[in-house]
C-alpha cells in the first residue's frame, strides 16, 4: 500500500502481519504523511533504496530478517527509525539501542502517542544530539 503522492513527510511502514501494516498505513495518511509500507525486512530495504523516508515505523520482530537486522543493514545515517513490539526480549533492545534506533514503542500504544513520537523524530536533528 502506498500514498507517497502526498505532500506531507514519507513513512516507510514495516510490519509482517497486514492488519497492523494496514492500520498503521491509514493513521499516518489520515495525518497527512506520504506511506510506503514493507512486509519484512527484506522488502523495507529495498524500498529505502528506492526512495527517501523522513520516519521508518518497523516491527522489531519479524519472520526472514527482523527489524533489529534491517535496522543494522540500513547504514547511517539511516531515518528515525521507532521499532513496535509486543514482546521484545532484553538482547533485541539492546541492539536497537546500539543500532541507534530512534524509539522503541511497546504494544499497545495509542495513536496520539505514536503521532507525537514521530513528530519529535521529525523535528529531531543530528546537530541538537536530541536524534539517537
Amino acid at each position: 500500500m502506498s500514498d507517497l503522492d502526498a505532500v506531507g513527510p514519507a513513512v516507510l511502514v514495516v510490519d509482517d502481519e497486514a492488519g497492523m501494516r494496514d492500520t498503521l498505513t491509514d493513521i499516518f495518511i489520515d495525518a497527512g504523511y506520504r506511506v510506503s509500507s514493507a512486509g519484512d525486512g527484506f522488502e523495507a530495504l529495498d524500498r529505502l533504496r528506492e526512495g527517501h523516508f523522513d520516519v521508518v515505523i518497523m516491527d522489531m520482530r519479524m519472520p526472514g530478517k527482523d527489524g533489529v537486522s534491517t535496522l543494522e543493514e540500513m547504514g547511517p545515517p539511516p531515518p528515525p527509525v521507532i521499532m513496535i513490539t509486543a514482546y521484545a526480549v532484553d538482547e533485541q533492545l539492546r541492539r536497537a539501542a546500539a543500532s541507534h534506533a530512534y524509539a522503541v514503542l511497546h504494544k499497545p500504544f495509542g495513536v496520539p502517542h505514536l503521532l507525537r513520537l514521530v513528530e519529535t523524530a521529525l523535528n529531531a536533528t543530528p546537530e541538537d544530539g536530541t536524534r539517537q
